[in-house]
C-alpha cells in the first residue's frame, strides 16, 4: 500500500480557505481558462463533486494574489479533508489525528522525523496498558508516516497542539459523530459552567471527578479558567468505547493529570479523600436515551459518593432537574435529594443551550455537604429560573455570585443580596412538589391595593372621561372658499435666502445623558420617527448646562425634521426643548409676515413623496433647500391659523379622550379581575338624550 496521501480540497472548501463566498471559487474556475496560469484542473471527481490538490490551488492563489486570507498556506491543513487512499471511515481518520496530536502534545516532537516503528514506541512508552491512544496509532500501519506528517501540519496551522486538537472535535457536527454531536453544550453554557466550577472549586488540591467515561467538554472549559502554573487532576468513568478513549486524549493534551479510577468503579465503595468536586453533564455520550428516573438516581449514587469537603456541580436535563415530574420513580428520588439537604441550589436555565437540540432544556445543579446543625425544618434551597434570559456574560457573572452564596454559611447566605435566586425552605418545595423545583411566578403588583380606592379611581376617571368627551364637541365650523390658482409653491431655500427660513442644526449629544423623565425635553430622531413620545425622554438640566453650554433650544412653533434614517417632522409648539443631531430645526422668523404657518409647513411635508437615496450616495436624491413650501397670504393668516389651532386643540383633546378611557379600562378590569369591584346593574351603557 502505498504511503503516499493527498491533500483534497472542494470548491466550498477553497472558499472557506480563501475566506470568499463559494460562487466567487466556480467564477475563478471559468474565467482563468487561459495559457497564462489557469486554474488547476480537478484531480478526482464524484457524482458533481469535483476535488482539486490543496497545494496547487495554494499556489495558483498565491500567483494570483486572490482571496482574502494572507495566511492560507498556513491554514490549508485546517480546511483541508484527509483523504485516504485505502478509503478509511472519518470516524477512523479522526480517532487517529486525535491519537498522533495527542503524541505530539506530550512529546513536543515532530513526527514526521520518526519511522513507524519510532512513532510505535513512543506511543507504547505513553500507553502501555493501551487506555486510549496506541491501538488507533497501530490501526494505521504503513499510512502510519502520512497521517503524522499530517498532524504535524494541523498543529502548525493552528499554532498549538491543543487548538489543532479542538480544530478537530469542531468537525463533530460535519463527521459522523452523532454522540459527541448529540451532547455538545454551548460555548456559553459551557463558560458558564466553567465558572461555577472554578469558583467553587476550594483549592489547587481538588480531584474534578467526572463519573461518566466519555465527557470532557467541561473538562477542557475549567482548564481554561485555571492558571497556567496548575497541574489540576481528573478522575473519569471508566469504560474502553472509542468515545472515552477520545476523553482519555483530549484531557491528555490539555495537560490534565489523570487519577486512576478503581476497577469496581464508582459504587457503593467509591470514596474519595480531601477536597473534591464533582462535575458531570447529562446527556453525555455514554448516557444519551437516559431516562429522568435513570438521571435521578445516578446524582443519587454522586451523593452517595461525596463526603463533607466535596461539592459536586451538575448539568442535565430541566425535565428532570427542575421541572414537575410526572414520573412517580423520578418524583421519588428527586424526593429523596432534597430530603438529603445536599441540593444547594436548582437553576433552570435558557433554551439553546444544547447545540443539535436548540428546543431542549437544562438546568443546573449544585450540590453540597448537608449540615447537621440545621433542624430539617430549616433547611433550605436556592431556586432561579432563568428561562426568559439570555446566558450573556452579565448573567453568567450574576449566577455565579447567587450560586457562591448559596453553598456558604447560612450568615452568608442571609446577607448576599441575590440577583436572580431566590431562598426557599426545603420543606415547602416537598410539600409542593407540583410546581417542580421552580421558585414561584411574580406576582403582578396591583395597581391599587383596596377597592375603596379603585372604586375611587374609576369615578375620578369617568368624570375626566366625560370632560374631554364635552371637548370633542360636534359644532364644528370651517367655512372655504375655493378659487383656481397654479402659482407654483416656494422653496424651502429660496425662502432660506429670503431670510424666512432659518435651518439650525442639532445638538451633538451623548446618547448615556439622554433619559427616561429628564428634566429637558428631547425631540430626536425616535421622537421624530414614533419610537417614542415627545415628552418620554430627556436631558438633565444640570448635565446639559456642564456638559453642553452652548446647547441650543427651541422656539415655539418651530418645525423639528430629520432626514436620515428615515423622514420625519414634527412641530413643536411649547418651545424650550433640545434637539440632538441628526435631527435638525426649521425655524420661522416671522410667521405673520412671510405667511408661513408651522403646523401647514409640517403636514405639507409629511405628505410629500419620500425620494429614497440612490445606491452609494450619502444623500437623498430631494434636501430640505428643495421642498416646496406652502406660504399664505397676509390677508389669510388670521383665518387659516385660527382654523388649524381649533383642529389641533380638538385633535389633544380626543387623543386626552384616548388616553383617559384606555386607563378607565385597565383600572376597571383590574379591580374586576381581583374581585375588589363589581358592576351594578345600574351601569348606564348608552348616552341618555333631552
Amino acid at each position: 500500500m502505498s504511503t503516499d496521501s493527498e491533500l483534497l480540497l472542494s470548491k466550498t472548501d477553497i472558499a472557506a480557505l480563501a475566506r470568499v463566498q463559494r460562487p466567487v471559487v466556480s467564477m475563478w474556475v471559468k474565467r482563468y481558462r487561459g495559457r497564462d496560469r489557469p486554474f488547476p484542473d480537478p484531480v478526482r471527481v464524484d457524482g458533481r463533486q469535483q476535488y482539486y490538490r490543496a497545494d496547487d490551488v495554494v499556489a495558483w492563489l498565491a500567483s494570483r494574489g486572490l482571496g482574502n486570507n494572507e495566511a492560507f498556506a498556513e491554514d490549508l491543513a485546517a480546511h483541508a479533508a484527509f483523504e485516504d487512499p485505502a478509503g478509511a471511515e472519518p470516524a477512523a481518520v479522526f480517532a487517529a489525528l486525535t491519537a498522533l496530536l495527542c503524541v505530539k502534545a506530550q512529546t513536543g516532537e515532530q513526527l514526521a522525523g520518526l519511522d513507524i516503528d519510532d512513532l510505535l514506541d513512543e506511543a507504547d512508552d505513553l500507553d502501555p496498558d493501551d487506555a486510549y491512544l496506541y491501538r488507533e496509532i497501530d490501526a494505521l500501519g504503513d499510512r502510519l508516516p502520512a497521517y503524522a506528517a499530517h498532524a504535524d501540519r494541523l498543529a502548525d496551522a493552528a499554532y498549538t497542539v491543543e487548538h489543532a486538537f479542538e480544530t478537530l472535535m469542531a468537525q463533530r457536527f460535519r463527521l459522523p459523530l452523532e454522540a459527541l454531536a448529540d451532547t455538545a453544550l454551548s460555548p456559553s453554557a459551557l463558560e458558564m459552567c466553567a465558572q461555577v466550577i472554578a469558583a467553587l472549586a476550594p483549592d489547587d488540591r481538588a480531584v474534578f471527578v467526572d463519573p461518566s467515561p466519555d465527557g470532557s467538554d467541561l473538562f477542557v472549559a475549567l482548564r481554561r479558567r485555571l492558571p497556567e502554573f496548575v497541574e489540576p487532576t481528573a478522575m473519569a468513568g471508566r469504560a474502553d468505547t472509542p468515545t472515552a478513549r477520545l476523553a482519555r486524549r483530549r484531557l491528555a493534551v490539555h495537560r490534565w493529570r489523570r487519577r486512576p479510577t478503581p476497577e469496581s468503579g464508582f459504587d457503593e465503595n467509591f470514596s474519595i479523600d480531601g477536597p473534591a468536586v464533582f462535575l458531570t453533564q447529562y446527556p453525555s455520550p455514554a448516557t444519551l436515551g437516559y431516562t429522568d428516573a435513570r438521571i435521578l438516581t445516578e446524582i443519587d449514587n454522586i451523593t452517595m459518593q461525596m463526603g463533607a469537603e466535596h461539592i459536586a456541580v451538575i448539568v442535565g436535563p430541566a425535565s428532570a432537574l427542575t421541572d414537575p415530574l410526572r414520573d412517580r420513580a423520578a418524583a421519588a428520588v428527586r424526593a429523596d435529594l432534597l430530603r438529603s439537604d445536599r441540593l444547594r441550589a436548582a437553576f433552570r436555565l435558557p433554551e439553546g443551550l444544547l447545540v443539535t437540540r436548540p428546543g431542549s432544556s437544562l438546568a443546573l445543579w449544585v450540590l453540597g455537604a448537608p449540615d447537621p446543625a440545621t433542624a430539617p425544618a430549616d433547611r433550605w434551597t436556592v431556586l432561579a429560573d432563568l428561562r426568559s434570559r439570555p446566558l450573556d456574560a452579565a448573567v453568567a457573572d450574576g449566577i455565579v455570585a447567587d450560586i457562591t452564596a448559596a453553598t456558604g454559611s447560612r450568615e452568608f447566605l442571609r446577607a448576599h443580596a441575590f440577583q436572580f435566586a431566590s431562598i426557599h425552605r426545603t420543606s415547602e418545595l416537598l410539600a409542593d412538589d407540583r410546581r417542580g423545583l421552580l421558585p414561584p411566578a411574580p406576582r403582578r403588583r396591583r395597581r391599587r391595593t383596596s377597592g375603596a380606592e379603585t372604586a375611587a379611581e374609576v369615578v375620578e376617571l369617568v368624570v375626566a372621561a366625560n370632560r374631554a368627551a364635552r371637548a370633542v364637541h360636534d359644532d364644528l365650523r370651517i367655512a372655504v372658499e375655493y378659487r383656481r390658482t397654479s402659482r407654483p409653491l416656494p422653496t424651502a431655500g429660496r425662502l432660506a435666502d429670503a431670510g424666512a427660513l432659518k435651518v439650525v442644526p442639532g445638538n451633538r449629544i451623548d446618547d448615556e445623558d439622554i433619559e427616561e423623565g429628564g428634566d429637558v425635553r428631547v425631540i430626536g430622531p425616535d421622537e421624530l420617527l414614533g419610537r417614542a413620545r415627545i415628552g418620554d425622554r430627556g436631558i438633565d438640566r444640570l448635565t446639559l448646562a456642564t456638559r453642553y453650554p452652548s446647547g441650543r433650544y427651541t422656539e415655539p412653533g418651530d418645525i423639528v425634521f430629520c432626514a436620515t434614517p428615515e423622514f420625519g417632522v414634527v412641530v413643536d409648539y411649547d418651545g424650550a426643548a433640545i434637539v440632538p443631531a441628526p435631527a435638525r430645526i426649521l425655524r420661522i422668523t416671522d410667521p405673520q409676515t412671510s405667511g408661513i404657518l408651522p403646523e401647514l409647513v409640517a403636514r405639507s411635508l409629511r405628505q410629500m413623496p419620500v425620494a429614497s437615496k440612490p445606491a452609494g450616495a450619502i444623500r437623498s436624491g430631494l434636501g430640505w433647500r428643495d421642498w416646496p413650501i406652502p406660504v399664505v397670504a397676509p390677508d389669510e393668516y388670521a383665518a387659516v391659523s385660527a382654523a388649524l389651532d381649533e383642529l389641533r386643540a380638538r385633535r389633544d383633546a380626543a387623543e386626552q379622550l384616548l388616553d383617559t378611557l384606555d386607563r378607565l379600562t385597565d383600572t376597571l378590569t383590574d379591580g374586576v379581575g381581583h374581585g375588589v369591584l363589581t358592576v351594578t346593574a345600574g351601569t348606564r351603557h348608552s348616552r341618555e338624550e333631552g
